[in-house]
């Protein structure tokens, strides 16, 4: 289960990597979420990367909390 907790959030940190070898081209070949997001900020568009920040943020809310508390509940019964 730690290696779960460990390795689930990987795809969401890797955006400084992505960004600097490629800025997520070519084209949109391995454009992710937050590299998504941050051409909406560079390119003006503040309405909608806010947006986009907030569904991202509901979406790993949605992942993290249920997992976290299934994690916690099944420490405590051993």
């Amino acid at each position: 289960m730690s290696s779960m907790r460990r390795g689930a959030p990987q795809p969401l940190r890797s955006f400084d990597l992505i960004w600097s070898m490629t800025k997520g081209g070519p084209g949109f070949a391995t454009d992710v979420i937050a590299s998504i997001i941050y051409k909406q900020y560079q390119g003006g568009f503040y309405g909608l990367a806010t947006a986009g920040n907030v569904i991202l943020f509901v979406f790993v809310t949605a992942l993290v909390y249920p997992l976290s508390r299934y994690l916690n509940r099944s420490e405590v019964d051993l």
